[in-house]
């Protein structure tokens, strides 16, 4: 594990109660960047009741019909392998976004990567969502993807089903991570691509390190090249801030849940929301050399 003393992502010192870390609160100019006229890039709702609240934060959107046609398939991408919580997406937020999805009429609901044993149980909505959790697909069969643009990587093995699905809705947590500081939208399509790719994501040679920084946001970077999600929503109710990907640590609890269409800018907002410092992450760096986003906070509208 790195020491968080490599990095200096906390924007100030932060109060440890717990096991729990207080933040300042967001800067004030980011939110007053809000333009009415214009539709916002990222909407903020509240985490504590997301089957209600998500469809608010889509409605600026046009709502869940603006992603989602009747008949087609829809994947979902959540990080559900690991058993701390803020180091994993709430299945609540899976459940609700899979509801959502099935009301708009999609015709095949998807789960590119498997869950682990007695992931949906946790959730509040585990009851009432069995009979739409029997019709999930899970992810199985591989396919290599070429990459002609990838500048450190040009082929991924991914699930081939991620390839086939109609609509992609990425569904990360925000958190802390070792090899790259932050894990959210564009790390977390890490999850899609298989165990041997991933190995030679850390570094070339295959061996699983996090002390190639560089190559490794550069992968991540490359791999975002295969495909972009059509919507994006970011738990950000409980998130860690050490010990990512797995835990245990230290969390933080903004309990929000973001709505967006633009990975990076994402990505970015949720870093500065949890106390990291964009500037400190490489891969958001390479990410902007690839054209997959917006990185600049003061041009990032967000509505709460």
């Amino acid at each position: 594990m790195k020491p968080i003393s490599r990095r200096s992502f906390l924007k100030s010192s932060a109060l440890i109660g717990g096991g729990v870390l207080s933040i300042p609160m967001f800067p004030k100019f980011l939110e007053g960047n809000i333009k009415p006229s214009v539709p916002p890039d990222i909407v903020s709702i509240a985490s504590d009741d997301p089957m209600n609240n998500i469809s608010k934060a889509l409605e600026p959107f046009g709502g869940i019909e603006a992603f989602v046609q009747p008949g087609q398939s829809v994947g979902l991408l959540l990080n559900s392998p690991w058993k701390f919580k803020g180091y994993y997406t709430h299945p609540d937020v899976g459940l609700s976004m899979l509801k959502l999805c099935k009301e708009a009429g999609a015709e095949q609901l998807i789960c590119y990567k498997p869950v682990r044993e007695g992931y949906w149980e946790e959730s509040q909505y585990y009851d009432d969502m069995k009979p739409l959790l029997d019709e999930l697909i899970y992810g199985d069969e591989r396919v290599n993807v070429e990459v002609t643009d990838g500048k450190y990587m040009k082929s991924f093995e991914v699930f081939k089903v991620f390839m086939e699905t109609d609509v992609f809705i990425n569904i990360p947590v925000a958190k802390h991570h070792n090899g790259t500081i932050f894990s959210g939208m564009l790390k977390g399509l890490m999850g899609v691509s298989s165990r041997d790719t991933n190995r030679h994501m850390h570094s070339p040679d295959g061996e699983y390190t996090y002390e190639k920084e560089d190559y490794l946001a550069g992968c991540i970077a490359d791999l975002n090249l295969v495909r972009k999600p059509d919507l994006c929503i970011m738990d950000a109710g409980t998130c860690a801030l050490n010990n990512g990907p797995r835990g245990p640590g230290d969390t933080t609890s903004p309990k929000q849940i973001l709505a967006g269409t633009d990975p990076l800018a994402m990505d970015v907002y949720a870093a500065k929301l949890i106390g990291m410092e964009p500037e400190d992450i490489i891969t958001f760096t390479k990410a902007k050399e690839l054209n997959l986003g917006n990185n600049d906070l003061n041009t990032i509208h967000v509505a709460r």
